[in-house]
């Protein structure tokens, strides 16, 4: 399970209610519809969430969220959902700004399937190594219970957990481990929806403004000078992460625009102050010097770098592309349209067929 969170950009003047069709109406869907409560353990601290899965087996899927609001960002309030459709992630969530994220072929740990049946390309990953523990009772289904080993994939559960599925849909039924656990409450499989529910398109009235927009930025530059927006106004391919990240994206990204000129290919390297750092990001003399710090230790770029402290300025693009803020992997593309906003977002994931694709959409 994957919470996406959303960033600045943008206003969207008005949503529809969860379960509302926003495309194709008039077709009836036979569904699997669960109840789970998920626990978050960190810290000392319980952070729970409530919501439902809408469920077209593997294919697609509909999660509504419910709660109060709350200061912690893994928490969702009531009207937040987020449809997967096989191919399109769309999030709403009507306390961000802007309230829609929309990713194109996200990352398989950003994909929310809860049919994980033996044999299939989402099982291994929910349960590495799995080892089948016997069957049990849950909800009044039979249950498959399995032992699974702790993830090593980005968005995988990185820690050992047990999973149980319904034995004759592979539903998730429940999924126990020390730092997070998620039980059904409520089953029914047989439900029946418009397939308009799985709809990835944004709703009238939403298009405009509604991505992340990149705002001005101006930050020092590897190997010296700065890196402002005014100096390299969009179309451009941005690219956010660690240096050895940015280089290796960098270096499949000049074929595909004619040398990183067409369009314009930069890099935004993240910078975060290490726990034993003397200085204070508050003094203006000791952020240049740890920038100065981290422009030296990356060394020289094929295309203008640069130095982003906490990726503050290219937040947007890491957070369209599912990479969790101050994380650097994996590396964040960023595909800025001529107005300004994110009309694409990627990662080092994705192969060059689809790059080459989200760069022709710029042209």
């Amino acid at each position: 399970m994957v919470l996406a969170i959303t960033g600045c950009g943008q206003p969207v003047r008005q949503a529809p209610p969860a379960g509302t069709s926003t495309g194709v109406v008039g077709q009836a869907l036979d569904v699997i519809r669960a109840r789970y409560t998920m626990i978050i353990r960190q810290d000392g601290q319980e952070f729970r969430q409530e919501y439902e899965v809408i469920a077209d087996g593997d294919r697609r899927t509909r999660i509504n969220y419910f709660g109060e609001p709350e200061t912690d960002w893994e928490k969702r309030t009531d009207g937040s959902w987020m449809v997967w459709d096989g191919q399109v992630l769309l999030d709403y969530n009507p306390n961000s700004d802007p309230a829609y994220t929309r990713v194109d072929d996200p990352d398989a740990g950003q994909r929310p399937v809860y049919v994980l049946r033996e044999g299939s390309q989402h099982f291994p990953r929910a349960c590495p190594e799995a080892r089948r523990l016997g069957t049990h009772a849950q909800l009044g289904r039979t249950a498959v219970r399995y032992a699974c080993a702790a993830s090593t994939d980005e968005g995988g559960i990185p820690e050992p957990h047990e999973m149980s599925l319904d034995q004759a849909t592979g539903l998730l039924l429940k999924d126990d481990g020390a730092a997070l656990s998620i039980a059904a409450s409520e089953v029914d499989f047989d439900r029946t929806v418009d397939v308009g529910m799985f709809s990835t398109e944004l709703p009238a009235g939403a298009q405009d403004g509604s991505g992340p927009r990149i705002e001005d930025f101006r930050l020092p530059r590897v190997g010296g000078g700065e890196l402002a927006l005014t100096d390299c106004p969009p179309p451009l391919v941005i690219v956010v992460g660690d240096a050895a990240g940015i280089r290796k994206m960098v270096a499949r990204l000049l074929p595909l625009t004619q040398g990183g000129v067409r369009p314009r290919v930069i890099g935004m390297l993240v910078a975060v102050p290490p726990p034993d750092w003397k200085g204070s990001l508050l003094n203006p003399a000791d952020a240049a010097s740890f920038a100065d710090e981290a422009s030296k230790a990356a060394g020289p770029f094929p295309v203008p770098v640069g130095v982003d402290i906490k990726g503050a300025a290219g937040y947007q693009i890491s957070q369209a592309a599912g990479v969790e803020a101050g994380q650097t992997k994996p590396t964040a593309v960023g595909f800025v349209a001529s107005d300004g906003t994110v009309a694409h977002a990627s990662t080092d994931a994705a192969p060059d067929d689809k790059l080459r694709e989200l760069i022709d959409t710029l042209q």
